[in-house]
């Protein structure tokens, strides 16, 4: 009796590891589907309609990057009386905040090493902001930037049109600036290209939320003070969109148009630290918000409350990919009394979900030559697994890591970069 009972308690489980599997996999690649169909409408935002905007560049000791940065958003093709930019330079060390004024930015030096991070950085700043209106230097939307950053020269104008049709927030195209310098660089370029079109994009294009990705930010100072900044985790990015989404009910804009060029770390210890961080945060707002946006989902029968949701919760594509292969093992050494759909089934979802949809979106991106990446790509994805495991055992830890940059671009590498 004892042996049925456990093996009756075995099929029960995994049967629902089954669904559980099916259920997030069905949904994101039905939602994905739709971001491989038509492309978005390319910006041509009207010169009388332009806003203006406080670029807000945050840096920690970054003297070796923040010149080209500060550089490149002196070249934006907006005009110059209708932004400013502003360098946060946080508890530097180094020469930073003088690079930033060699290069055109205004140099805006913190000093706190109680309360150290992004948050609290750009919490500090939006209160300069505040004090800057009541001299009459009015905004009406931030940038968030980091210092390692170059972004395309449209960038301004993208933005301009997305807040003029009514986007509070809004997130930009994220890219990677050294895609071929490792493995690890190509492998964080493949799911930055692939993630750009077949998960924001996708919500953009059906009336969901796109998440915030901690850099190419815009966000209206209208609803800055509505609502407040108010973040102090180590995602200060994912837990505004959910108090956003909470608080407002709207969604996050996608830019697709709009393009950052971000630096990628050159190993793997070093992508792996960073991740952490990372993960920590994601478990830190799913154990906050999740609640909160269920009962809004139901209580508001609200799509966009219930995929914020299940983005918190939702495992990473390396855990739902092995656990379809281990199902499709299980099957073939012939286990698969208990299966909702046997091995054939289970293949099929895999090819198509991590093969053929990313490949797809892969040259809708333009970006064929990268086509094999695919390989390291899901390779490095492998690393998430300890990660998101050492990020639940560690999900406490409030202290913010830096990540070291130093990569600048050559003048050739620039001419014949895309931004």
């Amino acid at each position: 009796m004892g042996e049925y009972r456990g093996m009756l308690v075995l099929n029960i489980f995994g049967v629902l590891l089954q669904f559980f599997i099916i259920f997030f996999t069905a949904y994101q690649a039905t939602i994905s589907i739709s971001g491989l169909l038509k492309r978005a409408k390319k910006s041509d935002a009207k010169l009388s309609e332009q806003n203006r905007f406080a670029v807000l560049v945050c840096a920690h000791n970054e003297e070796a990057v923040i010149g080209q940065s500060a550089k490149n958003l002196q070249q934006l093709k907006y005009p110059k009386s209708h932004y400013d930019v502003y360098v946060i330079a946080d508890n530097c060390t180094d020469s930073t905040a003088t690079v930033a004024r060699e290069n055109g930015a205004i140099a805006m030096e913190r000093h706190d090493t109680d309360l150290k991070g992004k948050g609290y950085a750009l919490e500090w700043m939006f209160g300069k902001l505040w004090s800057m209106e009541e001299k009459g230097l009015v905004y009406d939307a931030v940038v968030v930037l980091d210092a390692d950053n170059l972004v395309s020269s449209n960038f301004l104008n993208v933005m301009n049109e997305k807040l003029a049709n009514g986007h509070e927030v809004c997130q930009a195209y994220l890219g990677v600036k050294n895609p071929k310098d490792t493995w690890v660089t190509k492998s964080y370029a493949y799911a930055y290209w692939t993630t750009n079109r077949m998960y924001q994009l996708s919500r953009e294009k059906i009336g969901l939320s796109a998440q915030l990705g901690g850099t190419g930010m815009m966000l209206s100072t209208k609803v800055l003070k509505e609502i407040g900044w108010d973040t102090n985790s180590l995602t200060e990015d994912l837990e505004f969109t959910a108090k956003y989404i909470l608080k407002t009910g709207k969604t996050v804009g996608w830019a697709h148009d709009a393009k950052i060029f971000d630096e990628k770390p050159l190993e793997l210890a070093a992508s792996m630290k960073q991740r952490v961080r990372w993960m920590i945060g994601h478990v830190n707002c799913l154990i906050k918000y999740l609640i909160p946006l269920i009962k809004s989902a139901i209580k508001k029968e609200s799509l966009v409350h219930f995929d914020m949701a299940v983005y918190l919760v939702q495992p990473a594509r390396t855990v739902l990919a092995l656990s379809q292969v281990m199902f499709i093992i299980l099957s073939l050494v012939g286990l698969d009394y208990f299966y909702v759909l046997n091995h054939w089934v289970w293949l099929s979802i895999v090819i198509i979900s991590y093969v053929i949809l990313p490949t797809i979106s892969i040259i809708l991106e333009e970006k064929s030559k990268s086509i094999l990446w695919l390989v390291i790509s899901y390779l490095f994805s492998l690393s998430w697994i300890p990660i998101i495991l050492w990020a639940f055992i560690k999900r406490k830890e409030t202290s913010w890591s830096h990540t070291k940059h130093t990569r600048t671009l050559s003048d050739e590498e620039l001419n014949s970069f895309e931004i």
